[in-house]
């Protein structure tokens, strides 16, 4: 009985094979990949949106400085039109028909309030390039398709509001409105600053390593690219 030795091998060829052993295991790939598991994957943007995409900064005050800050009432008003319409147009699931119902509705109840602050803007911007440049920047920013269901659902609470019961005071509905229908964005941008945090330490710890099998460490470094350098 060879009471687990090896017939015929020397006890020294017997130890260097086991050592040998013990270290093609300690080397193998499997070990490897073990170890490249516990790595954490770069995050991830909030709600599939763009890897580097650009957002409204902070201002000294802690605001952000979005196109809805610092209105005149009339701007505000316009602002409030431009989002319902954009929630019109894009809110089309059978849950949110009161969004096109409850934006007919403001058209027509605030028709002379709306006609006097579409003269006043256009006098304001003399051209109609101008004009034209402005409602665009406005209709960019309310049509973010990462915001869009919380967009559609903010419109809706406001036209259900709207159609049991329509505030006299265009100025003071807006004024309401316009904060309710911006509150989805102001998340959005919030969550993605966050990722940006995250990304960033992401980077530090594990970019010089690891970022050239990360999606979002290549598409904002680029390949081989240099932690917090752009391509």
């Amino acid at each position: 009985m060879s009471n687990g030795s090896c017939p015929g091998r020397p006890p020294a060829l017997r130890a260097f094979s086991l050592a040998a052993l013990a270290w093609l295991v300690a080397a193998s790939p499997l070990q490897a990949q073990t170890r490249a598991v516990q790595v954490p994957y770069r995050p991830l943007p909030p709600a599939g949106a763009d890897y580097d995409l650009p957002i409204p900064p902070l201002g000294p005050d802690g605001v952000r400085l979005t196109i809805n800050k610092n209105l005149t009432p009339d701007e505000t008003l316009w602002h409030v039109r431009s989002a319902w319409n954009v929630a019109a147009l894009n809110c089309l699931e059978p849950e949110h028909r009161a969004v096109l119902d409850g934006y007919k509705a403001f058209l027509k109840t605030y028709s002379r309030e709306l006609g006097h602050t579409n003269a006043v803007l256009a006098a304001r911007y003399r051209t109609v390039s101008l004009r034209e440049k402005a409602n665009t920047r406005v209709y960019n920013y309310f049509t973010v398709p990462t915001v869009r269901t919380g967009l559609c659902d903010a419109a809706l609470a406001i036209s259900k509001e709207f159609l049991a019961s329509p505030p006299p005071d265009a100025a003071t509905f807006a004024a309401a409105a316009l904060p309710r229908l911006d509150a989805p964005f102001e998340q959005f941008f919030s969550e993605y600053d966050q990722y940006r945090r995250d990304a960033t330490a992401w980077d530090e710890k594990y970019g010089a390593q690891f970022g050239s099998s990360q999606p979002g460490y290549v598409a904002v470094h680029g390949v081989g690219g240099t932690i917090g350098q752009a391509p």
